[in-house]
This record gives structure tokens, sequence and C-alpha cells, in this order.
């Protein structure tokens, strides 16, 4: 059975470069820590995590049946995040007067949830097929607000990438297509093996052990360059805490949190 080494500045960084390496999906991984990686406080002495993974020997080759998906109208949605100064916005219709919001409104008096899905999992297929990646959409839920579509198939990791700066990107070309080919007034979320609440759970632990080494130490954590969204992840887990507050700085790719201890 073939078995290799991979390291990442994660676990999870490093689970995901040896899915890529064996050409496998993350549940099809069976691995050992053979070393585990450390933080560092404010950055300083990071190690990387490394791990030893092999594919399972149960795992078969097989297409995964058609998932249906439920239209969700109860708010079973992620918690709504305090806006970062820079967050980038989805792409929006432009501003209406109120005579062209009334005609649109009487022609179109809802998105048209069939041929709005329909169009999300073309445009998706059309971005994916070229790559040659063996991986396809299906949608995962609709509500009034959203429509989250999950990339599932052996090879998903590559749309991953690191940090899920692949998704993010393909999500973010995948919301300007849709909002030129259809009306839509929802927000377009792809996922990946439920990466993206496996993701928010890895940033909120990790900002509580570095909210807790700033007040054990009585300094400033500087963490390391994030893109938007992260950020806000991470404003909110801390929002709450009565000895630490957070804030963003530096500008472009190294923006970054600071999180501080408040002064008593």
């Amino acid at each position: 059975m073939k078995e290799i080494e991979a390291s990442g500045r994660t676990l999870e960084e490093a689970l995901q470069i040896a899915a890529q390496q064996l050409g496998v999906s993350l549940d099809a991984l069976e691995y050992e820590i053979i070393e585990e990686g450390s933080r560092g406080f404010l950055g300083l002495g990071q190690t990387p995590t490394v791990i030893k993974a092999r594919v399972k020997e149960s795992e078969v080759q097989a297409t995964e049946p058609e998932r249906s998906y439920e239209v969700v109208h109860s708010s079973e949605q992620q918690p709504e995040i305090p806006a970062d100064e820079d967050m980038p916005q989805e792409p929006q219709a432009q501003e209406e007067t109120p005579a062209e919001a009334e005609s649109a409104t009487a022609q179109h008096p809802e998105d048209d949830t069939e041929l709005l899905v329909d169009t999300i999992l073309r445009t998706v297929r059309e971005i994916i097929e070229p790559m040659k990646v063996n991986a396809r959409p299906e949608l995962k839920s609709v509500t009034h607000e959203e429509i989250v579509v999950d990339l599932v198939g052996p090879e998903v990791a590559i749309l991953i990438g690191k940090r899920g700066q692949t998704l993010d990107a393909l999500q973010y070309l995948v919301g300007v297509i849709v909002n030129r080919r259809v009306r839509c007034r929802r927000r377009i979320i792809l996922d990946a093996e439920n990466y993206r609440v496996r993701h928010q759970e890895m940033l909120v632990r990790k900002a509580k052990e570095y909210a807790k080494a700033v007040k054990e130490q009585g300094k400033e954590a500087v963490l390391e360059p994030q893109c938007a969204r992260d950020r806000r992840i991470i404003h909110l887990a801390l929002a709450d805490d009565p000895d630490v507050y957070t804030y963003s700085e530096g500008e472009g790719d190294e923006r970054h949190v600071v999180i501080s201890p408040k002064k008593k």
C-alpha cells in the first residue's frame, strides 16, 4: 500500500497535501502524526506538522450516489460575523432606481430557484471540466438567502487548495458569472468535504489559544496574514472575551489580525 509523508503548517494543511498527492479525498485517508507542529507565540518558532498518510484499504473507487437537496425555510445558517472594514463583497446587482426596481419586481417577483440552481451547477461544471479534475458539483441546500453547492469526487482536494484559496476563488468566479447570466439575490456558497465548517472550527480554536497566551503574557499576538473571511471569524470568536480585543492592520495580502490584552 502506498504510503507518503506530508507536512504543513497545520494538520489540516498536511492532510490536504497528502490527499492531493495520493489523488483521493480526505475521507479516504488514514494517517498518523509523526511530528506535531507548533505555531509558536507571536508567529515565532513555528514548526510544521508532519504526518504519514495512506489510502484506506476499505476504500473503493465508486461514483457517489446523487444527493437530494432540501429547501430550508428555517434559519439554519452560519452565524452572522461582524464585518471587517475591508471585507470584499460578493458580486451584487447594480442599484436600481425606484421605477426600475418596481418594473423588475413586476417581471420577476422572486428568483426562479430552479433556473438559478441549474445555472449555478452548469457554471461550476464549465469551470471545472477544462481543469481535468475528477470532481463534480452537487446541490447541498437552498434558503431564501443563499444556495450552497458541494464539490464532490476523488480529486476534490485539489479544488480546495491551500487554506481554501482555490475554493474561494472558484466561489467568487461562479458568483460573477451567474450574476451576469440570471437575476440572483442570494449568496452562492461553494463547499467541499465540509471544508467551510472544519476551517471555521479550526480558526476559532486557534483564536482562543492565542487569546489565552495573550492573557498569560500580557503581550499582543500578531497573527499571520489571512483573508477577510478568516479575519472576521477570529473577530467574532473573541468578541465576547472580556480580557482581550482584536483589530486588523496591514494592507492587501499582508492584512492580519492582532489580539491585544485589555487594560484593566
